[in-house]
């Protein structure tokens, strides 16, 4: 299983030069794909939903949901949906892609200063992309695919920030998530103090379920890493979340994506198997 997914890995980077690197928008995403109007962005979004092991007629109020972010990008997504067919391919589940076209405002935060994220595009709009994601999307996905009250989040660099965000701010909806190289020092490493706090007051009855993972001696992961250090300290103090954190080999930023995807499913395991 592991070598297939490594061979897959290896063909993929290595079509990613010259005119391959060209065409890369250009290819299709896995599994249909839908146009809604957002109220909360006041704008056309799309969606890509792909199907692992559901059948037609499948009617289950237990089905397992994962939302990824980023999918933009379809060989990511795609790249997502078949390592989850790799890895579970008896669990049926429905995954849904949401693009990002403006990740530098949707996926970060609302931040507590001005100073520090002047570098960012029109950032600190998470808020509409949760409340779409809540009131548009989820419910959406239910009436038409069956799904059920498990959802899994899944997110890279700042699509990783949003994920842990989003955990925070509904623990009730989102139980789990999958985060690869988040950017916790954003906004002064507000994201350091959520945690804290999260960590400190959360009396939920559910357990909450994180993967996190990050790499190395690549510039923008060791910029990533004094906040990453916190955060794990925090989340593994905590007892009411089981956290599984993995430090990657990989030393650039934008190919953590791949094997933190792979050891992120893995990781949860516990939870992608739970009825």
């Amino acid at each position: 299983m592991k070598k297939v997914l490594l061979i897959l890995l290896f063909c993929i980077f290595h079509s990613w030069n010259g005119k391959a690197q060209a065409d890369f928008y250009s290819l299709q995403s896995l599994g249909d794909r839908y146009i809604y109007d957002s109220e909360y962005f006041d704008d056309s979004r799309e969606l890509q939903v792909y199907r692992s092991g559901v059948d037609a007629t499948l009617k289950s109020d237990s089905l397992l949901t994962i939302y990824v972010f980023d999918t933009q990008y379809p060989p990511t997504f795609n790249l997502f949906c078949s390592t989850f067919e790799l890895l579970y391919p008896g669990v049926p589940c429905i995954i849904v892609g949401i693009s990002n076209p403006n990740r530098q405002s949707e996926l970060t935060p609302p931040y507590t200063d001005e100073e520090s994220v002047k570098g960012y595009d029109d950032p600190g709009k998470a808020d509409s992309l949760l409340l779409s994601l809540e009131k548009e999307i989820i419910p959406f996905i239910k009436s038409r695919y069956n799904t059920g009250s498990r959802n899994i989040l899944v997110g890279h660099s700042l699509g990783g920030t949003f994920v842990t965000y989003a955990l925070l701010s509904n623990p009730g909806l989102f139980q789990c998530i999958l985060s690869v190289s988040p950017n916790y020092m954003y906004s002064r490493k507000m994201m350091i103090d959520k945690l804290s706090e999260f960590t400190k007051e959360y009396k939920g009855a559910s357990q909450l379920y994180m993967y996190l993972a990050s790499g190395k001696k690549d510039k923008i992961e060791e910029s990533f890493k004094p906040a990453t250090e916190e955060a794990i300290k925090i989340l593994s103090a905590c007892p009411k979340i089981v956290l599984n954190y993995d430090s990657l080999n990989i030393e650039k930023h934008s190919h953590t994506i791949f094997e933190g995807y792979y050891r992120g499913l893995l990781g949860l395991k516990n939870y992608v198997n739970k009825e």
